[in-house]
């Protein structure tokens, strides 16, 4: 803490060392709750086994949309996924007595397939007013409805109601760099392995297998926090000076689901992939670009960092141990330790291992990241702006700030 010490403000903790802190609290919570999560499964897999769906839509925060698609590598695609907020009109016409929904949602939809014979668990989030929120900070559900008012179960996902991890002095407004999605995709990858390992066994969820998942999670965090935290401090530094010197900051993911977290998102930073990339000679030689990989040697990952290379930009990459051909062309890699190509999580009779940490570990490492850069900026005078999540009385901060952060740059 002894980098800038005219600028403290009076924090006492380094950011991305209380990112880290925060978000392993916050897992360590979601797999505490790993016994009711295995009876929702329970009641999942019965459903499917009677020919019932199962309709997944625990999509809080932006990254879910993209990581959580049926698509992704290590889905088992055993659910119909809906990306958005709520299922869409047609989906809950189809809905049955017998069926599941897993969603984060509060309206009358909800209720009505609840009211018709769906089991409807409903996993808290900071987007929808519940038991959990201080009264008159997040605007009210329909009908001034919680939770248990809409829903068959109510999990709680412990994702705190101002969805940021940190707690900066120098903003006092909010705490600020988003921790949801960490939580939301835990949840569904949990659900995914009780479910497949019930269905694959016959046995009944008792919680080990969505254990298990977090447990890796925890493990290889750890040793990302170990191993690589002094680096990601030095980096934070490079990319601080060159933001502060008109720099802009751009992340990108071939699945969307990183990028998307980072962009827009509640109490995240507006400076990220606010701008056009630019050439060289026109400020690209000021700018920063992180590519966030779930699998080695990525035509379109290596495509970015060649166009970054171009333009000048310092290029940060996050992915799995093999990935020479991106690790080659970026000033600074981390390893986010997943050798595995699709998921971490061993089914009876499945060849390939399903549920994947890529996603969930380069979201974290990226924020990690991101928040030491924001310490540096703070540590400098320079403290940036945030968006305050639409959620959230006082909404109208973004109009104002928004104004003075494009003035500024960040």
């Amino acid at each position: 803490m002894n980098a800038h010490p005219e600028h403290t403000w009076g924090h006492t903790i380094a950011f991305g060392e209380e990112y880290y802190q925060n978000v392993v609290k916050l897992l360590w919570h979601v797999r505490g709750e790993a016994g009711v999560i295995a009876g929702v499964s329970a009641i999942a897999a019965d459903a499917l086994r009677a020919g019932h769906k199962v309709y997944a839509n625990v999509t809080t925060g932006h990254m879910p949309t993209y990581e959580l698609v049926n698509e992704r590598e290590g889905n088992p695609a055993l659910f119909e996924f809906t990306g958005s907020d709520e299922c869409t009109p047609e989906q809950f016409a189809a809905m049955q007595a017998g069926d599941v929904l897993l969603t984060n949602h509060i309206s009358d939809a909800e209720r009505a397939a609840r009211d018709a014979g769906v089991y409807v668990v409903i996993f808290t989030t900071c987007y929808f007013n519940n038991r959990n929120t201080p009264p008159g900070k997040v605007h009210p559900n329909p009908h001034d409805w919680m939770p248990e008012d809409v829903a068959s179960r109510v999990i709680d996902s412990h994702i705190p109601w101002e969805q940021g991890l940190v707690h900066a002095p120098e903003i006092p407004e909010m705490a600020v760099l988003p921790g949801s999605s960490n939580a939301s995709c835990s949840i569904h990858w949990m659900i995914t392995a009780e479910v497949a390992h019930a269905l694959a066994t016959g046995l009944i969820p008792d919680g080990t297998i969505g254990r298990q998942y977090v447990d890796i999670l925890l493990e290889r965090l750890a040793d990302v926090h170990a191993h690589d935290l002094d680096r990601l401090n030095e980096t934070a530094v490079t990319m601080v000076k060159r933001i502060i010197g008109g720099g802009h900051y751009f992340v990108r993911s071939r699945n969307q689901g990183v990028a998307s977290e980072a962009t827009g998102v509640a109490q995240g930073l507006m400076l990220v992939n606010a701008f056009e990339p630019r050439l060289k000679d026109e400020g690209g030689d000021t700018d920063t670009v992180l590519i966030a990989a779930v699998s080695p040697n990525d035509p379109q990952d290596l495509a970015w960092a060649d166009e970054a290379r171009a333009n000048g930009n310092v290029i940060v990459g996050i992915g799995p141990p093999i990935n020479d051909g991106l690790r080659d062309r970026c000033d600074a890699y981390f390893d986010d330790r997943c050798d595995e190509l699709a998921g971490v999580i061993s089914i009876p009779g499945r060849v390939e291992r399903i549920c994947p940490a890529t996603g969930i570990l380069n979201n974290i490492i990226m924020q990690m990241l991101t928040a030491q850069f924001v310490d540096e900026m703070c540590r400098r005078g320079a403290v940036p702006y945030f968006w305050m999540g639409f959620y959230r009385y006082g909404e109208q901060y973004n109009n104002v700030m928004r104004s003075f952060f494009l003035e500024r740059g960040y």
